[in-house]
């Protein structure tokens, strides 16, 4: 069952704000794996103790907002199709590609960002396992660490997508404080597989026939994890490698949207970031960065169930918009995150501005 957000009365402005060969290697310590064809479980690892600075209150008055501190994991899919060529004038593989384009983006973060990063699958040999914990974990200054776990990293094994999100969500779902934004960003080619418990006679295949349970579509399971981690706080940005597989676009834009950071809906459009070469990765990671790095920020109080928020920038108001068009949205209501989106972020990184809340408690 998905859990339900509090209710929030929200002042819309009509104003326009102007504005699948080798596993990775060089880990410190063995991290135990989990099986991809069972179910993860709970959203939180046993015996593991969160932090949580719990919901803030509703006191009403004007409030400044202040920049988040990112927490961000980058979930990235080294599956053995991450090595083949896009083909056409760009001649690198996905895997290079990707590598190149972090290498390119990271660094302008290293001190400003806690960066983590999950890479699945474990290895060929354990095509169909992901790791349960970030490594590294997320902190402030992991960018060369990332970079070099990258190099060390080639291409094998399926695509067990659903898992891999699971493992890192649990891992910044230990990480909510009242100071800190939260984000997933999944990065892969392809469909989700690796689910056991599927039937070959009657699912979708992403392998040529005969199929096994293990090369079935687990698109469904897929989406529903990250629709589960997106109501828990914990938006996920995702970045489609363009593929050929059949059925890869509309898993991506459904994974997409249940993340709550889709692209705005446009006739023929992708939902998710599509790149076809290392320029377009570099271009969407960037986009995906500045989102989450200068675009978000914490407002001290949140309004109750019958309350009301506006967002002023310089005294003007900014539209509340969750389709990520123009203007501000939800990112934790509870944890009192803000994103800004589309040109409403633009206009925040184009200058300084006074970033207000104005809230109103209800009975």
């Amino acid at each position: 069952m998905r859990i339900r957000s509090l209710v929030v009365a929200v002042v819309l402005a009509t104003v326009v704000f102007t504005c699948g060969r080798t596993e990775v290697v060089s880990f410190d310590v063995p991290i135990p794996t989990v099986d991809a064809g069972r179910d993860a479980g709970p959203m939180l690892d046993a015996g593991v103790q969160p932090f949580d600075a719990g919901i803030k209150p509703c006191l009403e008055g004007r409030f400044p907002l202040s920049p988040a501190t990112p927490v961000v994991v980058l979930v990235l899919d080294k599956s053995g199709s991450m090595a083949e060529r896009f083909g056409g004038p760009t001649t690198d593989t996905k895997w290079n590609a990707l590598r190149d384009s972090l290498r390119t983006t990271l660094p302008a973060v290293n001190d400003t960002m806690e960066l983590g990063l999950l890479l699945y699958p474990v290895s060929l040999n354990q095509s169909c396992s992901s790791f349960v914990r970030p490594n590294p974990e997320p902190a402030l200054r992991q960018v060369p660490t990332i970079i070099q776990a990258l190099d060390d990293a080639l291409p094998a094994g399926g695509t067990p997508t659903a898992d891999a999100i699971q493992a890192a969500a649990n891992s910044l779902l230990t990480r909510r404080t009242a100071s800190s934004a939260r984000a997933l960003v999944l990065a892969t080619d392809g469909v989700p597989n690796c689910n056991s418990v599927l039937n070959p006679r009657a699912c979708v295949c992403s392998a040529t026939p005969p199929c096994s349970a293990l090369a079935c579509v687990d698109d469904e399971r897929s989406v529903l994890r990250v629709a589960n981690i997106a109501d828990a706080g914990i938006p996920t940005y995702v970045i489609g490698i363009e593929s050929s597989s059949a059925g890869s676009f509309d898993s991506l834009d459904r994974m997409a949207v249940a993340g709550g950071r889709a692209l705005p809906a446009m006739p023929g459009a992708r939902r998710y970031y599509a790149a076809t070469s290392s320029a377009e990765l570099a271009t969407a990671f960037s986009s995906i960065r500045d989102q989450v790095a200068r675009c978000t920020f914490l407002t001290s109080s949140v309004p109750n169930a019958t309350g009301s928020i506006r967002v002023e920038a310089d005294g003007v108001v900014v539209p509340f918009d969750p389709s990520g068009v123009m203007g501000w949205s939800w990112s934790d209501r509870f944890n009192g995150e803000v994103v800004f989106r589309g040109g409403a972020c633009a206009q925040v990184m184009s200058g300084a501005q006074r970033l207000e809340a104005v809230v109103a408690c209800g009975q």
